[in-house]
C-alpha cells in the first residue's frame, strides 16, 4: 500500500474523531459513502443486533441525538491499520473515547475503549467509509474530579 493511500485512510479515521469530538454530525456523516453503514454494539445494539444506521441522513440524525447527552468528548486514537485492494480497504482502528456527561449535578467521565472495523471505499475521487463497525471492548464510568 502506498504512503499516500495510507495518510489518507488515516486522515479520514482522524477526521471522523475531529468532527465527532466538535460535535459536527454533519460532518462526520459526509465522510460515508452515500449509502455507506454506521454500525454500533454498545447501548441498543449488541453484537447479535446491532443499532445499524444506513445513508448521511440517518448517520447525521442518530448523530446529533446520541452527542446531544455529552457535554464534550474526547477521542485519542491508538492504532489505526489497513488493507487496500484497488478501490476497497479494510481497516482496524483502536481508541480511547473519553464522555463527560452530567449526572444531576455531578460531571461524570465515561470512558470507552473502541474498535472499529472498517470498510472503505473510493467514491468521487476520496476514501470514504463503507461501513464503520463501532464496538466497545471495555468501559469505566466515575465522577470527574477537579
Amino acid at each position: 500500500m502506498s504512503a499516500t493511500v495510507r495518510f489518507e485512510l488515516r486522515e479520514l479515521v482522524d477526521s471522523y474523531a475531529l468532527a465527532v469530538d466538535r460535535k459536527e454530525p454533519e460532518i462526520v456523516a459526509a465522510l460515508f459513502a452515500k449509502e455507506g453503514r454506521l454500525v454500533t454494539t454498545f447501548g441498543p445494539g449488541t453484537p447479535e443486533s446491532p443499532l445499524v444506521r444506513t445513508g448521511r441522513d440517518s448517520i447525521t440524525t442518530s448523530l446529533t441525538e446520541g452527542l446531544a447527552r455529552y457535554v464534550a468528548t474526547t477521542h485519542v486514537i491508538g492504532s489505526h491499520s489497513s488493507e487496500v485492494s484497488g478501490d476497497r480497504a479494510t481497516g482496524e482502528t483502536r481508541c480511547l473515547a473519553h464522555h463527560v456527561y452530567l449526572r444531576g449535578d455531578e460531571h461524570r467521565l465515561l470512558v470507552m475503549a473502541v474498535r472499529y472495523d472498517d470498510l472503505y471505499e473510493i467514491e468521487d475521487g476520496s476514501w470514504l467509509f463503507a461501513e464503520r463497525r463501532l464496538s466497545v471492548d471495555w468501559r469505566q464510568d466515575s465522577a470527574l474530579g477537579g
